[in-house]
């Protein structure tokens, strides 16, 4: 499970025109904070450390005697926060190696998502060029901003899809568009008009395009969306569309309601859904109750519901999701929103069930049962102090999903409080720490007891022998200890300055590199204690008030 930034390119780019637009990416690499792992001589020890990314000649992994030409990079030089390394190579076409018939990028994508094999030629005439893990972390944009410049660029013969949304698009291509002298677009994906236009131009069938429009365009997927699916393609492709999703599913399970969630949203008739759907529930049961209790659970009968879902990513936020996000999905996939943003009359909803099903099960009976059960349920706020377990008990079994949109939207404004309250709210925010800032309480009793116990390290033999070493000798003890940080070049440097001008500051860093770090916390704390003279300082005020 990861956060992905996929980056296609179609074999059918000539040289001249991949070099074209590499060299526009150097120069947004020179502007962007990306950073790269290298291993180099800082005041003359080995360092493994971030360094600026910037274009250079490396070795092949699997054949050291062959060099490559291009830019790499694993993380941000600003936070320090990496994940895994995506490049780009200058030299990506070579000699006659250009396939003018390779089409369109979009077609090494397909396979992911569509029922297509790997193996058929026809998806393999593609340079895949990016698919790592970027976990969200800040360069994610940055890297998201180059692909973008680079299918504006090619047109069709690039392609970008992953863990990305459009509001994300947006904002990349304003990053880029800072720095570039020729404006860029968002890509095709993030507009509707200029992806259909796109999509019917390749060659497959009308049933094949629908698969693909749908499954890559980018942006807000509501009652808009359906209306242009509708006036765009035939019934004959619409009505085979729905079939196909229909029918990998079971009725019951998250993927079927998922399916049923977007069909009526997008403005199907609720009367020929009845038409896709399997009844048949377990060993050869056919349970038409079920199909009419996710009907109702929609409440397309009424007309003021909360169809907000904490869990669903929201394809207009610009700032990347992360691995959390993935697992809260996951893990809280009982509390997903039901309720589809859609009004139906009660009597319209009967008719339609009824004509479906209606010669199968008592459509009427099955409503009424669950309208009365529906008017016994009491509105509870969750979050209120006097709230009942038997009550709180209550809410969740009634409406999770409205139990947990309660209980996210007070964490949300808990921490906006925060934010608004401190300067420094939590443990990455240490690096940046100024004389002065206000931190969370729970953070300042962490520093200040922190720092006490690191203070007694300074007490060990090993200490005591390392500071009858030379500097360069402590500077080395430190690389050899280090399990745990990969700081930037210039905080190395600046480190290993501070020892060998004032033997002193060696107790400043000994400690951190004798203690086992077990949490993100803990480590951005420690990080931030190596290279944050303010921090460092404020630490000691609190470890003397500690001791008071």
């Amino acid at each position: 499970m990861g956060i992905f930034i996929n980056m296609i390119i179609s074999k059918s780019v000539t040289r001249e025109e991949w070099e074209k637009v590499y060299e526009e990416t150097l120069l947004l690499v020179k502007k962007f904070p990306f950073a790269e792992k290298r291993k180099i001589k800082i005041h003359d020890v080995d360092t493994i450390c971030l360094v600026p990314t910037e274009e250079r000649e490396t070795t092949y992994r699997w054949n050291r005697e062959k060099t490559q030409i291009g830019w790499n990079t694993v993380g941000d030089y600003t936070y320090m926060r990496t994940a895994e390394n995506y490049y780009l190579p200058r030299n990506l076409v070579g000699d006659n190696k250009v396939e003018p018939e390779a089409g369109d990028a979009i077609f090494g994508a397909l396979p992911a998502y569509l029922p297509y094999d790997w193996n058929d030629e026809k998806f393999n005439h593609v340079y895949q060029e990016w698919g790592a893990k970027t976990q969200g972390e800040p360069y994610h944009m940055y890297l998201l901003a180059i692909a973008c410049l680079i299918e504006a660029r090619l047109g069709t013969k690039a392609f970008t899809y992953g863990d990305i949304t459009r509001g994300q698009c947006k904002k990349a291509v304003e990053i880029a568009n800072e720095y570039l002298e020729s404006p860029i677009e968002m890509p095709d994906r993030c507009d509707v008009k200029r992806f259909l236009k796109r999509v019917s131009q390749l060659p497959l069938s009308e049933n094949e395009q629908l698969d693909v429009f749908e499954k890559f365009y980018l942006g807000t997927k509501d009652a808009a969306f359906g209306a242009y699916i509708r006036q765009s393609f035939s019934n004959e492709a619409i009505e085979a569309f729905w079939k196909q999703e229909f029918a990998g599913y079971k009725l019951g399970t998250i993927g079927f309601n998922d399916c049923f969630y977007n069909y009526m949203l997008w403005g199907f008739d609720l009367e020929r859904l009845c038409g896709y759907v399997s009844f048949q529930y377990g060993e050869g049961n056919l349970k038409y109750d079920i199909f009419i209790k996710c009907v109702m659970d929609a409440k397309f009968h009424l007309v003021d519901k909360n169809c907000e879902d904490a869990l669903k990513i929201d394809q207009e936020e610009e700032h990347p999701y992360g691995i959390w996000t993935l697992m809260a999905q996951f893990a809280f996939s009982g509390a997903k929103n039901k309720k589809v943003n859609r009004y139906i009359p009660i009597k319209e909803i009967r008719s339609a069930l009824n004509a479906g099903i209606g010669d199968k099960c008592n459509v009427d009976e099955i409503i009424d049962a669950y309208l009365a059960k529906e008017a016994e349920q009491m509105k509870i706020n969750i979050m209120d102090e006097d709230v009942s377990d038997e009550d709180f008990d209550m809410a969740i079994r009634q409406d999770p999903a409205d139990a947990f949109h309660q209980v996210m939207e007070k964490t949300r404004e808990n921490g906006l409080e925060k934010l608004e309250k401190y300067d420094i709210n939590d443990y990455d925010d240490m690096i940046f720490y100024e004389k002065g800032d206000t931190m969370r309480p729970v953070l300042m009793k962490s520093l200040g007891g922190s720092r006490k116990f690191l203070d007694t390290a300074l007490e060990e033999e090993e200490f005591s022998e390392l500071m009858e070493e030379d500097s360069r000798r402590r500077c080395e003890w430190l690389i050899e200890q280090n399990r745990y940080f990969l700081m930037r070049d210039k905080d190395w440097e600046k480190i290993f300055a501070d020892i060998e001008e004032n033997k002193e500051s060696f107790g400043r860093y000994y400690p951190l590199f004798r203690v086992r770090i077990e949490s993100d916390g803990l480590m951005d704390m420690s990080i931030a204690l190596l290279i944050n003279d303010d921090l460092y300082a404020y630490s000691k005020e609190l470890a003397e008030q500690e001791e008071e």
